[in-house]
């Protein structure tokens, strides 16, 4: 048909490869030519059209055919993850907290506000802190324990963490304090740090309770982490020198150096204050990372991590893990997953809490 003639006869061409148009193109078939008005209809004329027709049709299913059968097979496992995961991931993605499979699939999911805290318990629980509050959930989503900031301006309750006698420790930007909660939800310690005003979103971000008994803070907007004891006493303050950042997240090793996420780098410093080691976010060829918050120092001395705000114009990771020489060992990339990554932890194939100590 002509083109005009696709368009009357209703038609549609668009979809197909150029060299099939142009079959269709070549004749109209919503009336016979009459050349020069004599009348007469060469049939021989079209008997040789759809011969030519016939021939180039299965040239092009030939093609096809063969196009197909080189083309390369899809990469077994290829998906949002790559490298080698080998088990199950607890991450907080936008507002959810979720545990993705080693082939970045949902397997479990909980609706939550924006989460930046969240551990696996070893009794199966989820624990989070999503601003609004900090909960204990069961696998079937049933809570079984909160606590919900006095004052949500800012953001209330930013970290977590359940400590061997039961209570929770708990992390308050908006009111610049730590806590510790018992099971039923009544403060039991609280102590407040500095600097922190009432209401402002960056006083803190993640805090921890050390095996010592002190308090380790990541005082945010100040691009500051400081060690505390229970009376308030400063025992070590590391600062962050980087344009831009914030101190995100910290965590203190059995080496006694501090590990700290502050979004370009994740940096460790000795007992003094020193940088002994440190990953830049372009430290790895071709892979864009951007954002680096929540931070887990694994058993054989690798770090996985999460991102905020992980991607721009599609491009970006979620969650990755490093060796210390900084070799990716494996990435998750996916947008539609979620934009923010904030905390990780790494479980083994069967959904458990890693065997030892949860540094995170």
């Amino acid at each position: 048909m002509t083109r005009r003639a696709n368009q009357r006869a209703g038609l549609q061409t668009a979809h197909l490869p150029p060299r099939l148009r142009l079959l269709f193109w070549d004749y109209d078939f919503t009336k016979l030519r009459w050349p020069g008005g004599r009348g007469v209809l060469l049939r021989d004329e079209l008997r040789t059209r759809r011969a030519t027709m016939l021939r180039q049709g299965l040239w092009v299913l030939v093609v096809a055919a063969v196009c197909l059968a080189n083309a390369p097979a899809r990469a077994a496992g290829e998906g949002p993850v790559t490298g080698t995961l080998t088990g199950n991931v607890l991450a907080a993605g936008d507002n959810r907290v979720m545990i993705l499979s080693p082939e970045g699939k949902i397997v479990w999911e909980h609706k939550t506000d924006l989460t930046h805290d969240a551990w696996m318990l070893p009794n199966g629980n989820v624990l989070f802190a999503d601003g609004s509050s900090v909960t204990e959930v069961t696998p079937d989503k049933k809570v079984v324990f909160q606590y919900k900031a006095k004052v949500a301006k800012g953001g209330g309750t930013y970290a977590c963490q359940r400590l061997e006698n039961g209570n929770t420790f708990i992390g308050e930007n908006s009111t610049g304090r730590v806590l510790e909660v018992d099971k039923d939800g009544k403060v039991v310690f609280e102590m407040p740090v500095t600097p922190a005003k009432e209401g402002e979103h960056h006083n803190m971000r993640m805090a921890r309770k050390l095996k010592n008994g002190n308090y380790l803070v990541c005082h945010s907007g100040a691009r500051t982490v400081k060690e505390y004891t229970p009376k308030g006493d400063v025992v070590l303050e590391l600062k962050v020198n980087l344009p831009g950042v914030v101190a995100f997240a910290a965590i203190r090793t059995p080496k006694d150096t501090t590990i700290v996420a502050a979004l370009q780098k994740i940096i460790e410093y000795d007992s003094k204050g020193a940088i002994i080691w440190e990953f830049a976010a372009t430290d790895i060829p071709g892979v864009k990372i951007r954002n680096i918050t929540g931070i887990q120092l694994l058993p054989d001395g690798n770090i996985a991590a999460g991102c905020y705000s992980a991607y721009d114009k599609g491009e970006g990771t979620g969650l990755f893990e490093i060796t210390r020489d900084k070799k990716l060992v494996w990435r998750f990339a996916d947008p539609k997953t979620a934009n923010t990554m904030m905390a990780i932890q790494k479980l083994d194939k069967d959904g458990k809490p890693l065997p030892g100590e949860c540094l995170r």
